[in-house]
């Protein structure tokens, strides 16, 4: 009976994918054994051994055990805070210095939540916040705007849960996973309320040589910008050089001081706003849950918060000036993925 039942259920369940594909890759999910954890776990610990060709590696065979060598793991990446580091000093006219946010603004945002997404380190799940925006917008606004005025965030907006996912190759080496991270819904409106505010003024800094995270661009405009210039260039008799580069890791080694520096100097932000944005960006912690056990807390020194709503447009802000490093060539970028390409007509223009 059990069984026929079972197979009721997904048979339903591939008839109706169609109408309900996000039930469908719910329970695909849930039932697969690819994402179950193994007992152990190893990890270099980037220390290599005199007259060995290996860094050694070290083994975790409990719950605990396992969760903290993923945080240590996720954590080595970061970039350390670099000592003596120049002082933010504000700009003569800063372009934007506070922002104040509508009840209207709030409840927009809390009816928009999706309700499907995970929770975070304070449990509070979207589909409540949305659906007690009637209740809760006069206060989270009130909030919001002491935050923003005073450039402070809770602490406890800034913890975020990481969740190791496998990409490949053998699952009992930390090195083969990624993190997710699951951040407070709170403070992701919050997050999506200053960004409501600062996009147009995002959107005209940008380069149009970048295509990711960007309203009316993606990978389709990067490709067909750059087939245009090179279907031109081998109409002419010519060829093209292109080399292609994928920063490693970029999102974790954006360098605090050196973002606020940008945002100060090359993008107008200051005051009250700016010093949020510090605020945002530092003293911020992540721990793993896994196997049903929590790791201890490591601070989280580098990089634009995963899983984050500003996180992508900093991250836009951070690299933009890198086009205009480049004098005699021609870039096309998604993101940290960038290609320089130049059509090659004689000998001196490939040096």
């Amino acid at each position: 009976m059990l069984w026929k039942s079972r197979e009721k259920f997904f048979n339903n369940l591939g008839t109706d994918i169609k109408q309900n594909p996000k039930r469908f890759w719910s329970v695909l999910k849930r039932s697969s054994k690819t994402r179950n954890i193994p007992d152990i776990i190893s990890s270099t610990n980037n220390v290599n051994t005199p007259g060995a060709n290996t860094a050694q590696r070290t083994a975790a065979d409990n719950p605990d055990g396992i969760a903290n060598m993923f945080n240590h793991y996720f954590a080595s990446v970061f970039s350390t805070k670099k000592a003596n580091e120049e002082d933010v000093i504000e700009s003569d006219e800063p372009i934007m210095t506070d922002l104040t946010f509508s009840e209207e603004e709030v409840s927009y945002v809390l009816r928009s939540l999706d309700s499907s997404k995970a929770t975070g380190p304070d449990g509070i799940p979207a589909r409540l916040l949305r659906e007690t925006a009637d209740v809760i917008t006069p206060s989270l606004c009130k909030l919001f705007n002491i935050s923003v005025i005073s450039g402070t965030i809770p602490d406890e907006w800034k913890l975020a849960n990481i969740v190791p996912v496998h990409k490949k190759g053998d699952k009992e080496y930390a090195e083969n996973y990624r993190p997710i991270s699951l951040l407070c819904i709170t403070s992701k409106v919050l997050e999506r309320c200053v960004l409501n505010n600062i996009k147009t003024r995002l959107y005209d800094a940008v380069n149009m040589c970048q295509h990711g995270f960007m309203a009316g661009r993606s990978c389709i405009t990067n490709l067909i910008d750059t087939l245009d210039y090179v279907g031109s260039c081998l109409d002419s008799g010519g060829h093209i050089d292109i080399i292609y580069m994928d920063m490693s890791k970029a999102f974790d080694k954006v360098d605090h001081d050196v973002l606020i520096r940008k945002l100060q100097k090359d993008y107008g932000f200051g005051g009250n706003l700016l010093r949020w944005f510090r605020c945002y960006l530092e003293n911020c912690k992540q721990r793993v849950t896994v196997l049903g056990a929590t790791s201890d807390l490591l601070p989280v020194t580098s990089g634009v918060p995963q899983g984050s709503i500003l996180g992508p447009a900093l991250f836009l802000l951070y690299v933009n000036d890198l086009p205009s490093n480049v004098k005699s060539s021609r870039v096309a970028m998604f993101a940290d993925d960038t290609k320089v390409f130049k059509a090659i007509q004689s000998p001196n223009d490939a040096i």
